[in-house]
């Protein structure tokens, strides 16, 4: 195994979307798909921007359709 792999198993064994990062976010289908650094991302799930609060649209933006955001989906609630 390779460690986009091992991460990827990681992810989905806890029920995560894909990484969240320094200004980026990518899904499990398309897991570390440039060539950045991957050592500050963290495990997150997908959120369609429309779901978002004024407060997390100023925080993500609402440019794309979706955002990665760091932690478990709902944990925020």
């Amino acid at each position: 195994m390779n460690v986009i792999e091992i991460v990827k198993e990681y992810l989905q064994k806890n029920n995560y979307d894909g990484l969240v990062g320094d200004g980026c976010g990518c899904e499990l289908a398309d897991l570390m798909p440039c060539d950045g650094t991957y050592e500050t991302c963290e495990a997150g799930h997908k959120v369609l921007v429309k779901d978002l609060t004024p407060a997390e649209i100023e925080e993500y933006g609402d440019d794309c359709e979706w955002v990665m955001v760091a932690g478990k989906r709902d944990a925020k609630k």
